[in-house]
């Protein structure tokens, strides 16, 4: 049924009463184990919060030495003040996930590399089918048919984090979304906790539905509950995805796919 890749024969099967075999733990520590893994987890978490420490910094060096050739001198309550009030501002989006990814992903990159197994084959970084190709792109309708949906049904005043973007026309705001989210976000959540959670009791299921409930978590404090409904929705998608296709570029490019949409309507045309 398809080429190059190694799919199962039916959803997440269970043959003659024995789990896939992808849910044993791979031997040799070729695959993350949990405890390892949960320990590289929680440090690039970290890293999430020093890259937007470091931004934040780096735009107050900005503004004082801004003010030494301004006849105004700004104090020190005051530089903190405009520093916090630019990094929610739509501006602060390419610096901030910029940051993030060159703090983040050289980091995954190099927990997810093995003795006997290189980071690409950890992070499932292998070319997909057309096949998958084609019908990925078919539940990608599927699941905008949904978002529309409940859009449509949930007509809300729109949360703060799309507020503030309706019709900046933001360039850098745009890249930052399209292309630095979907990279670092795919990577980590049906990249590398995928590949640590596979091989566990959790299975196929159990880790579609955990990486979509943190994903969706991750999400918690910058949409109102429908939207979140929707995000889960759209990281259902991308692990069903990521299991059957055993690549990691497709869910990549719909993510992508996905942010460059809501890019062009609330970004450029103010459309929330």
């Amino acid at each position: 049924m398809t080429q190059g890749v190694e799919p199962t024969d039916e959803l997440f099967a269970v043959k003659n009463g024995q789990h896939d075999e992808r849910d044993v733990a791979a031997p040799n520590g070729s695959q993350p184990s949990l405890g390892r893994g949960l320990g590289w987890s929680a440090l690039m978490l970290v890293m999430v919060s020093v890259s937007a420490f470091v931004y934040l910094i780096g735009y107050s060096v900005y503004l004082t030495l801004v003010q030494s050739h301004s006849a105004t001198l700004l104090d020190v309550d005051t530089i903190e003040t405009l520093t916090l009030a630019h990094s929610e501002s739509v501006d602060a989006l390419f610096g901030l996930l910029g940051l993030e990814t060159l703090f983040v992903l050289p980091l995954l990159l190099f927990a997810a590399h093995f003795k006997g197994q290189s980071w690409r084959q950890t992070l499932a970084v292998k070319i997909f089918s057309r096949y998958w190709f084609w019908l990925a792109s078919c539940l990608f309708l599927a699941y905008l048919a949904v978002s529309i949906s409940v859009d449509m049904l949930w007509v809300s005043e729109p949360d703060d984090f799309i507020a503030k973007m309706l019709g900046t026309k933001s360039l850098w705001a745009s890249i930052a979304l399209v292309v630095f989210a979907p990279l670092v976000e795919e990577f980590f959540f049906r990249g590398y906790l995928f590949a640590m959670l596979r091989p566990t009791r959790l299975g196929a299921w159990g880790t579609l539905v955990m990486t979509s409930l943190l994903f969706t978590l991750a999400h918690a404090g910058q949409y109102q509950w429908s939207v979140l409904c929707v995000v889960g929705l759209l990281a259902l998608f991308l692990g069903y995805v990521r299991e059957k296709s055993g690549s990691i570029w497709l869910p990549i490019l719909f993510h992508a796919l996905n942010n460059l949409l809501a890019v062009v309507f609330v970004i450029w045309l103010g459309v929330s």
